[in-house]
């Protein structure tokens, strides 16, 4: 009875790592074959982007810097996009050597979107770099202590407007934070 329980609770185990990894092509190194693996860190931010949105916490500062704008109870969770995690697998690539909103060939970090074939109406990305953590890179996005001019994160996680969601992060020991992380939001 023991081996059996045990059994099964590996065949659990398994079935519950296979519904919470995407599997594209093959990590070749071309954006269109990015392997895409959703993994605790992925989840981790995933979990906690969709519980700040629809938590007590859904609001930013605004101009001003003295008053809020609550969105709470105004929005519904994110659906995790294989797709969105793929575009966001190749801006983590990316920023390893160009940390910055602007791609290394020039252009707004939108157009991987584009290159890769996904409709959009609506658009946000989020970076960050040096956290191994998810929940730590998740806290560093959420902005608590900023003011308006600091809290571009936060209000992108917070947009009316986003229905989808896509992570990723790299590690690069040779460069130098190790750790980078991009979040792309769209509907």
């Amino acid at each position: 009875m023991k081996k059996f329980s045990s059994a099964l609770k590996t065949l659990l185990f398994l079935t519950t790592i296979m519904l919470f990894t995407f599997s594209c092509s093959s990590d070749s190194g071309s954006d269109s074959d990015i392997s895409v693996n959703i993994d605790n860190e992925v989840r981790t931010v995933y979990s906690l982007t969709n519980e700040f949105r629809t938590g007590s916490e859904a609001f930013y500062i605004n101009q001003d810097n003295t008053t809020t704008t609550s969105v709470v109870g105004q929005l519904g969770t994110l659906t995790l996009d294989e797709n969105l995690c793929r575009a966001a697998t190749v801006r983590a690539r990316e920023i390893v050597s160009n940390f910055s909103h602007t791609r290394p060939n020039g252009s707004d970090c939108f157009s991987v979107l584009a290159e890769l074939g996904i409709s959009h109406s609506a658009a946000g990305e989020n970076i960050a770099a040096g956290n191994s953590s998810g929940q730590r890179t998740f806290l560093q996005w959420k902005e608590d202590n900023e003011n308006y001019s600091g809290q571009g994160h936060r209000r992108n996680m917070l947009g009316l407007n986003f229905t989808r969601i896509g992570i990723a992060y790299v590690y690069d020991a040779s460069s130098t934070y190790k750790y980078y992380w991009v979040m792309i939001l769209a509907r």
